[in-house]
């Protein structure tokens, strides 16, 4: 690791390592910006240098940079320039237009590194990815001979600079986490003994730089070994494909998450021999996805455990082992039945998230999270059990519960063709009907972040939406007492029946209103024993005229039409 390099004095490798070896692989699309600059890839040299030069463009004192470049070098000669200055750099955990907002109020004398500087932050001074090319160009036509105490005073400058982080938001504010360049090279340096990551090896990710999995793995892993690293964040499969051939010349590692390696998965596309490692992070690989991974890749598929608090701090081979191997110098401690965590490069121990099982010192279990057990109506599950059950019913692509804070009973996000009650009914038929989803809302997609985790905020605010309908199912059994005389050997189910059940959705649902009379009833097909039925309560006018209407739908041969429709009128409590 450059600590043992540099503490041997070992000039001739550090040398080597720094001023000789590719460290970022540009392309061809980058390499050509400016007619005269040729050469394929930056050195470690080449981008201290840089960042050096683009430092003086940036002011003295207090300052911060809000950094949102997308390719990996511009990224980081940005954060290094950002250090060099003693500046903070602030990595945003989206976009939106409130989050820059508010990150633009509670900063001054703020900089934006950007392609294109996003509207809220309109007002501040931007610097450009052409800045950055143009100090490449001079560098690399003007070589400056590597120096090891000049790189040390670098690494000594930078130690103390901040770098802002936020955890993720999927189910609340984001939280900011500060960094320091000290704390993530310590970091670093254990997932680089553990990757044995000073052996030449080549990196290809598909994960952004502004989150900490991406910030390790594309930035500082990379930096502090040996690594030679493809300079762009590719998608779609086909470029995935193009970055893993442009270096044969080493071992790969593709550093991707769970969902983006799902989807991959599915081209069934003809992966390069040179490809040894998948690095996965964000959420667990279900081992029948890690199976069907290595097959395909013909490569190790690896899982890291941490989080933006404590950056990496463990890893297995899901395929081998479900346990997890604390990286060395990890410690743990339990109080109180909290587990948490110390590293050489956190001050203090920290606590986790996760519930965890120690087998031995290095050795453990990931158990579930304290958010991902709920109880309704005195009983109790897992959410990510309900969701799997939910997720493995054919024709659901994607689907998630959620119990909001302001009910006990719970919800579903779906993205499918079926409808709430053949949902509801293959539930039926793998948990307990206590935790049957009411309602079910159907949307196109699951709204997700750059690193594919669920951002429960933005299903909640879907639910506001959707508030003004209510859906639940029921069937009646053909043993029902009713069918007996209704009617003789062609039983149907009577209108009173339906209604019945539609006014025991309406207590259930709506606790604080009663119901006071039916205003209005109209039956259109017949319904027979053991048929889905959808009930769907409209509470539009609730409110202003305390009246709902409802509808009863069926499908049948993949059709889905309406039984009855009404109105009730309804009264506070």
């Amino acid at each position: 690791m450059l600590s043992d390099l540099l503490s041997h004095k070992n000039v001739s490798e550090l040398t080597s390592l720094w001023q000789s070896t590719p460290f970022i692989q540009l392309g061809l699309k980058s390499a050509i910006p400016i007619p005269s600059f040729t050469k394929p890839s930056l050195t470690r040299w080449e981008v201290f240098q840089i960042a050096e030069k683009l430092s003086y463009q940036l002011p003295k004192g207090d300052f911060s940079v809000i950094l949102l470049f997308q390719q990996r070098h511009h990224f980081l000669i940005g954060l290094l320039a950002t250090a060099l200055k003693n500046g903070r750099c602030i990595l945003p955990p989206n976009l939106a237009d409130t989050t820059l907002n508010d990150l633009s109020k509670k900063t001054s004398n703020l900089y934006v590194m950007a392609e294109h500087c996003p509207p809220p932050l309109s007002n501040q001074t931007l610097i450009t990815e052409q800045t950055i090319t143009l100090l490449m160009h001079n560098v690399q036509k003007n070589p400056r001979p590597f120096n090891s105490e000049i790189l040390k005073n670098y690494l000594q400058t930078v130690q103390d600079a901040e770098i802002w982080l936020f955890t993720s938001g999927t189910t609340g504010t984001p939280k900011q986490v500060i960094k320091t360049w000290k704390s993530m090279i310590l970091s670093a340096e254990l997932a680089i003994k553990r990757f044995q990551l000073m052996h030449p090896h080549y990196i290809v990710a598909t994960v952004p730089c502004q989150h900490m999995f991406g910030l390790e793995t594309t930035i500082f892993w990379p930096l502090f070994s040996t690594s030679t690293l493809w300079f762009e964040r590719p998608i779609f499969p086909e470029d995935i494909l193009e970055a893993l051939n442009a270096n044969v010349q080493h071992s790969t590692y593709l550093i991707s998450t769970p969902l983006h390696l799902q989807k991959i998965l599915a081209f069934k596309l003809q992966w390069p021999g040179h490809l040894s490692h998948i690095l996965s992070a964000t959420a667990p690989l279900p081992l029948t996805t890690a199976q069907e991974i290595e097959a395909s890749f013909n490569a190790h598929v690896l899982e890291v455990y941490g989080s933006t608090e404590t950056a990496s701090i463990a890893s297995r081979q899901p395929t081998k082992s479900q346990n997890w191997q604390a990286y060395e110098q990890v410690l743990f401690q339990t109080h109180q039945n909290q587990v948490s965590v110390k590293t050489p490069g956190l001050t203090k121990f920290q606590p986790l998230n996760d519930q965890i099982k120690q087998i031995d010192d290095t050795h453990f279990v990931l158990g579930q999270r304290d958010t991902d057990l709920i109880k309704v109506a005195g009983k109790r599950a897992s959410l990510t059990e309900l969701n799997q059950h939910l997720q493995n019913i054919s024709k659901v692509s994607e689907a998630v519960f959620i119990q909001p804070e302001d009910s006990e009973r719970l919800m579903a996000f779906v993205v499918s063709t079926l409808s709430s009650s053949e949902i509801l009914n293959k539930l039926r038929q793998s948990i307990d009907p206590v935790f049957l989803p009411r309602p079910i809302h159907f949307i196109t997609e699951l709204p997700r972040n750059e690193l594919g985790k669920i951002l429960y905020n933005q299903l909640l605010s879907k639910r506001t939406h959707d508030a003004m309908l209510l859906q639940s199912n029921f069937q009646i059994s053909a043993q029902h007492p009713c069918l007996k005389g209704h009617f003789k050997n062609q039983p149907i189910v009577p209108g009173v029946v339906l209604l019945e059940q539609v006014e025991h959705f309406i207590r259930i649902e709506l606790t604080q209103w009663k119901i006071i009379e039916l205003k209005q009833v109209k039956f259109i097909a017949k319904v027979l024993p053991d048929e889905n039925i959808e009930v769907q309560l409209h509470l539009e006018k609730l409110k202003s005229l305390q009246t709902i209407t409802f509808n009863l739908q069926k499908t049948a041969e993949g059709t889905t039409f309406i039984v009855a429709t009404g109105k009730f009128k309804l009264s506070v409590i």
